[in-house]
Formats: structure tokens, C-alpha cells, sequence
């Protein structure tokens, strides 16, 4: 991939152009600040999905995929115009070019490396389009933001399916599709309303993104990043469409999804997942979180029995509760109890006590 590297913090320039850090702990998209975005771990996606699966009893792959769609589409709205996607259903553009934009971006992002096999687009049931992506970040999310990059360009709705050709590689194919009534309405997006805050994260001299990014490492012909501390894989994601999704199953499936969520994700951490030290300072855990986009830490109060913590305008709230509670077991060797609340603005609050 021909991207420029900031030579100071050695950052993907177009990285840190499509982004902006705010001062409430809130990543959004520069071109289009209703799209909020984080910087997440993400190791634990697909394994999560199928344990949530597994408790309810209830395949969730297809509501995660459909929300996915919708919600890289919008992403990609502030890339393909009305203009662009006429210039695409008129054949007056090389869909090509198109495709290779929308694969830098994801490979940039950290979703895996993106290779284009092959469509056919003639306005009928008979279209496809079909890629080959190695080590994504999620395959069932990858399936869902291809399936919303083609809808993104050529409009409509699509469904996918995948198959893992050789181990860690799939082929995504998709087709004409209509998400079920029901599903449209159980999946709205919301658009992201900043609130202001008085984090100031140091910058790089150069570029200006975050300094902090300077500890991310970019394998770009992988479509990997990697957090050069903890080894663990990152990658840059609308989390509306993670919240949304749990909202739809709690309300359609089981109340006690949030609580799924949680547990499933502590048991994960336990396993050594252990991507915030909530050992170190307030401030620095203030500035991870904001790094990260998971928004704005108020309060911290942690000892060997007990940590409460406030953060403000959170998003991935239920896996971000879900890795405290593992990371206090983890670092403590007890177990605990949790209690959290989360108001309408998004304000966490949460406390874990060693039983």
C-alpha cells in the first residue's frame, strides 16, 4: 500500500486525517462528527458473539451482520456521495477504483488485508460482488461492513455469506437482499451529540494525532494493528452498531443480555485479555480511555477490595464494564460483585467489591 507514515510518531497519515480525538474522551469521524467512532481491542469480538449465542440459545450472526452493514454505510456516506454512487449504477466510474479506496480504508483501520476477486452488476437478482479477506479483525463484522460497502456504492440492501477457503482466510459473497421489517425498525442508528469536556491529549509536533498512538505499530499489508505494549490487536470501529445490537437483543430476545455481555466478557479477560492497567494513575487510565474514544474518566477509586470508577459520554459500556470486573479479578485473585448504572447521556457509574 502506497500510505504515508507521520516520521515522527510513525503514524498512517490517512489515519489520523479520517479522525478526530475530542476533548470528552470521544473519537468521531472528521468529515462527519454525527459518526462517533473507538479504538479498541478487538480480539474478542467473534469468541464473544458465539458465547452470547451459546447462552441464549439463539444464533445472534445475523443481527450483528445486518447492523454492521448499516452502520459502514453511514460511515462510508462522507466517501461515496449521491454524486459518486450515480457515477457507479451509471457504469461511468471504475468500480475498481472504488474498491481499492474502501480496502485501504479498512486495512488502515485495522480490519484485516482486503483482496478484490470479483462482481457482476447489471441491476438484477443474478449481481454479486465478492472479496477474499486475510486475518480480519472479526470475519462476521467483516462480512457486515462489506456487505454495507457495497450498499454504499451501488445503493440498496444487501445480505452476505462467507466461507473460510484456508485457515485465517474467507471469501465474503454478496447478493440483493431486504432486512426484515422488524429488524429495520429494532436497528435505528442514533447520531452521535457531542458533549464537552476538558480532556487535552498531547500531540504529536508533527502530524497532530494523539501522541499516544506512537505505541500502535501498523502492518499495513496485513491490515494489523498492534498495541506495541501488550501485543494485543486493535482496531478502529463505529460502536453504534456493537450498542445497538445488544439494545435489539434485550428487547427481543432475553432482558438479560447486558448481563450476558458482561459476564462473557470478564470470563474472557480472565483468560489474560488484559488490555487497560486500572493499576496505574487516574490520569493515565483517563488517557488510555480517551485514546481509545471510550470516553471521559471522572472518578477512579481502587484498592485491593474494591475499585468505582465514573466515566461520562461511554460507549461499549457493557464490554468495557465486563473487562474491569476481569481486570480487578485478574490483578486481585478474588472474586467479586458488580454494581453499575448507566444514565441516558451515557454516564457510567460502577463499582466492583472482592466477595
Amino acid at each position: 500500500m502506497d500510505i504515508g507514515f507521520c516520521p515522527e510518531c510513525h503514524v498512517p497519515d490517512t489515519f489520523v486525517q479520517a479522525h478526530e480525538w475530542l476533548n470528552n474522551g470521544d473519537i468521531v469521524q472528521r468529515a462527519s462528527h454525527e459518526n462517533r467512532l473507538a479504538f479498541f481491542e478487538c480480539e474478542n469480538f467473534d469468541p464473544l458473539f458465539e458465547n452470547i449465542g451459546e447462552i441464549i440459545g439463539v444464533s445472534i450472526e445475523h443481527l450483528i451482520i445486518n447492523i454492521t452493514a448499516r452502520a459502514f454505510e453511514r460511515y462510508l456516506e462522507q466517501i461515496i456521495t449521491p454524486e459518486i454512487r450515480e457515477m457507479i449504477q451509471s457504469k461511468k466510474i471504475d468500480t475498481n477504483i472504488i474498491v481499492k479506496m474502501i480496502a485501504n480504508l479498512a486495512q488502515i483501520a485495522g480490519h484485516g488485508k482486503y483482496e478484490w476477486i470479483g462482481y457482476r452488476y447489471e441491476n438484477d437478482a443474478d449481481d454479486f460482488a465478492k472479496q477474499r479477506v486475510t486475518e480480519p479483525f472479526s470475519v462476521i463484522l467483516a462480512a457486515g461492513g462489506f456487505a454495507g460497502a457495497i450498499a454504499a456504492s451501488v445503493g440498496g440492501e444487501h445480505g452476505v455469506t462467507y466461507e473460510e477457503v484456508e485457515p485465517g482466510v474467507y471469501e465474503l459473497t454478496t447478493g440483493w437482499s431486504k432486512y426484515p421489517a422488524v429488524l429495520k425498525e429494532k436497528l435505528r442508528l442514533g447520531r452521535y451529540v457531542h458533549k464537552d469536556g476538558q480532556i487535552e491529549l498531547e500531540r504529536c509536533g508533527t502530524c497532530g494525532g494523539p501522541k499516544k498512538l506512537s505505541e500502535f505499530q501498523w502492518l499495513l499489508d496485513r491490515g494489523i494493528i498492534v498495541n506495541r505494549q501488550t501485543g494485543r490487536r486493535m482496531a478502529m470501529l463505529g460502536p453504534a452498531m456493537l450498542d445497538t445490537i445488544f439494545t435489539a437483543l434485550e428487547a427481543e430476545i432475553d432482558e438479560t443480555i447486558p448481563q450476558v455481555v458482561v459476564e462473557a466478557q470478564r470470563r474472557f479477560v480472565k483468560t489474560g485479555f488484559y488490555p487497560l492497567d486500572i493499576l496505574k494513575s487516574e490520569e493515565e487510565l483517563r488517557t488510555n480511555l480517551a485514546l481509545r474514544g471510550l470516553g471521559n474518566l471522572r472518578h477512579l477509586d481502587y484498592g485491593q477490595e474494591r475499585i468505582r470508577l465514573r466515566v461520562d459520554n461511554t460507549c461499549l459500556h457493557l464490554l468495557f464494564i465486563g473487562m474491569v470486573q476481569g481486570t480487578f479479578e485478574l490483578t486481585s485473585g478474588k472474586e467479586s460483585k458488580l454494581e453499575w448504572e448507566r444514565s441516558k447521556e451515557g454516564d457510567l457509574e460502577m463499582e466492583v467489591t472482592a466477595k
